[in-house]
């Protein structure tokens, strides 16, 4: 029967039979071949899968960096982060507390002049001006007496700086302090560096000791206190110019 539809096929279509036969066979192979092929692709796939684990064993290992460098980083990264002050004016209002003895006009005066000065924070790009109220800080000349009732951190013996409260020693104010009398350095200078000192406290400084025998002590160093080797300074370093609370740095 396949014979006869065969030659019937080739009476009207032309195919031989050999035709008809060998067609389902090349078909059938063509599809094994393409299964095997996939099955080859899906096995290099997997073995590439598993190449990142045998070149995870190969890495070197991490790197220890010392603490001094990790500080350096950190310290470079926060003041990367600062740029310009978050405004150029800063503004701040003058009072008293107690009984103090020193011309109020002349504790004005002279700080607004200490503060505006070139040689001091004004290089942070930001002007200080005083204002009769609602000021960014508070600027107080207190009596020595009344200094602990801004906090018990605060001291008869000194000035100091609590929030936004910048507190100076009435007493400091007149007659500086033992350490500055000894090095010779004059009443103006001190005021200078009293007042840099505690409004250096509110821009976000802290304490700096001497880190060079001879050279001039930062302005954020205990200098009415103990030089410890430094020389007197009243502004502040260049190292020194930056402020967290305004957000600015040197650039």
């Amino acid at each position: 029967m396949s014979y006869v539809m065969c030659m019937m096929c080739r009476a009207m279509y032309g195919f031989t039979a050999a035709t008809m036969i060998t067609t389902p066979v090349y078909n059938i192979e063509s599809f094994s071949n393409n299964i095997n092929a996939q099955k080859s692709v899906q096995y290099n796939i997997s073995k590439v899968q598993k190449l990142p684990s045998t070149l995870s064993r190969l890495a070197p290992p991490p790197s220890n960096q010392p603490e001094w460098y990790k500080s350096h980083l950190q310290r470079e990264r926060h003041l990367n982060r600062l740029s310009k002050p978050i405004k150029s004016e800063v503004t701040y209002t003058i009072s008293t507390k107690g009984k103090t003895s020193s011309d109020l006009a002349e504790f004005s005066r002279q700080s607004n002049e200490t503060l505006n000065d070139a040689r001091g924070w004004a290089r942070l790009g930001v002007k200080f001006k005083q204002v009769d109220s609602g000021g960014d800080f508070d600027l107080v000349l207190s009596q020595p007496e009344h200094m602990t009732s801004f906090s018990s951190y605060c001291s008869s013996d000194w000035s100091c700086r609590v929030g936004k409260s910048v507190i100076i020693n009435d007493k400091r104010w007149q007659k500086t302090s033992k350490a500055w009398g000894e090095y010779g350095g004059s009443i103006r200078d001190y005021r200078h560096m009293a007042i840099n000192h505690e409004i250096g406290h509110w821009l976000g400084h802290g304490h700096q000791n001497c880190n060079v025998s001879g050279e001039s002590a930062a302005v954020m160093q205990q200098q009415s206190i103990d030089l410890q080797g430094c020389k007197f300074n009243p502004w502040p370093l260049e190292s020194e110019i930056w402020s967290t609370t305004l957000g600015v740095r040197k650039i």
